[in-house]
């Protein structure tokens, strides 16, 4: 803005010294001498306090996903790729299941998840209630407490989106750097 500490002091009521500190990471200001000073630089005092919106931007390309075997079913690999990176609350991954192949037993875990058919159909149980038969741009939601397992019964492909808020298992993560395709 053009401004020396001096102006911005006189604008402010904030000391010109204080203001120095503050810039050399001497001093921490208080909440009244921030606030005044972030009025005067018409710059809202919550941006100090929200991260860079940069650092919580995640791009990943098709051919940098990390793909790992989900696990094995029918004696065929169940792969997944995962779609998101970096340290986010939720994660997600695009899933490939061979014909006539199921997810195993049912998972139980925090959070939520969301689903989203890309190719087929696919054949999701959620503890306690009935079979949903998800076809192709289907989506199914549901909170991770509720047991859930799925299957495909045809003998084509099934491919689909799961987003989840569940704490991402590192254990994943290392078997996704292990076969990375």
């Amino acid at each position: 803005l053009g401004l020396s500490i001096r102006d911005l002091s006189a604008r402010s009521g904030v000391a010109a010294g204080t203001i120095s500190q503050i810039e050399t990471g001497k001093t921490s200001p208080n909440l009244v001498s921030i606030y005044s000073i972030c009025e005067n630089l018409g710059f809202p005092i919550s941006a100090l306090f929200v991260e860079d919106s940069d650092e919580r931007i995640n791009l990943v390309r098709k051919n940098e996903r990390p793909s790992f075997t989900r696990n094995v079913s029918e004696g065929r690999d169940i792969t997944e790729s995962l779609i998101t990176k970096g340290d986010s609350e939720m994660w997600g991954g695009v899933i490939a299941m061979p014909p006539h192949t199921d997810s195993g037993s049912f998972y139980y875990h925090d959070g939520e998840e969301f689903v989203f058919i890309l190719k087929g159909t696919l054949f999701f149980e959620l503890e306690g209630h009935p079979v949903y038969e998800l076809n192709q741009e289907d989506t199914l939601y549901y909170p991770n407490e509720i047991g859930h397992r799925w299957e495909n019964r045809s003998d084509e492909e099934v491919q689909f989106m799961i987003v989840s808020t569940s704490e991402y298992n590192n254990t994943l993560t290392e078997k996704a750097d292990e076969n990375t395709i």
